[in-house]
């Protein structure tokens, strides 16, 4: 999975669980997985880098009911222009 498929499957997820207002088990340990594998990417810029570290933080807590930070993260995700590795 290249780095543009991570991140169109992290804000896939994001988007349901905001719509669910509900994360299962496996979704928060796919999200941290994502998100932890994405920032091992060396060109992020600090603004995506500091996304993915509270998405990493969001999946400790697992409140899917705040819904305005989410909208920030897949926003932040939507304008990345940051160049990614091709496979």
């Amino acid at each position: 999975m290249n780095y543009q498929d991570q991140l169109t499957l992290l804000t896939d997820i994001l988007k349901n669980q905001q719509a669910q207002q509900y994360g299962t088990e496996d979704e928060f340990n796919q999200i941290q997985r994502l998100a932890q594998s994405l920032q091992g990417q060396e060109q992020l810029n600090e603004t995506m880098q500091q996304t993915l570290t509270n998405i990493t933080n969001y999946c400790s807590t697992r409140d899917c009911n705040n819904s305005q930070q989410i909208d920030q993260w897949i926003q932040s995700i939507n304008e990345s222009t940051i160049p990614y590795p091709h496979e």
